[in-house]
């Protein structure tokens, strides 16, 4: 699994250290422009993104990276809970909405199953190929 992680310099770094051993990459970006051009060259599965930044508008984040890529899935943390945000935020289809600070364990629960179920939809795509071959 690919995942790339916006947030400021140092919570990323936490975060990264805390599921590195679960994925196979992990990036990480300080900026809006920085996430949108690592979004453009690479394919990652999972967007863990801050959307309390106050660097760039997560909102805004959201809709440019689904636009470049629609499938990925998106996890959003912030400290700035309010039910308003929330529903705003889920309209926009994220996987997962996270108030912080959060235990740690959830997030590496998260990122086990959006994995397990990458990695079951990839076995059921090698059977249909395997089952249309064998047909022919």
């Amino acid at each position: 699994m690919d995942i790339l992680i916006i947030d400021d310099f140092f919570a990323a770094g936490a975060v990264k250290k805390s599921i590195k051993k679960l994925v196979r990459n992990i990036e990480t970006a300080n900026s809006a422009e920085d996430a949108l051009i690592k979004v453009r060259h690479n394919k990652f599965d999972l967007l863990l993104l801050n959307i309390s930044s106050k660097a760039f508008d997560g909102c805004k984040l959201i809709q440019q990276v689904k636009s470049i890529c629609p499938d990925i899935k998106i996890v959003t943390m912030t400290d700035r809970n309010s039910r308003e945000l929330e529903l705003k935020i889920r309209k926009q289809g994220v996987l997962f909405y996270m108030i912080t600070p959060f235990n740690i364990k959830v997030l590496k629960d998260i990122v086990d199953y959006i994995s397990s179920s990458k990695e079951e939809s990839q076995i059921e795509r090698l059977q249909k190929f395997h089952n249309d071959w064998a047909r022919l």
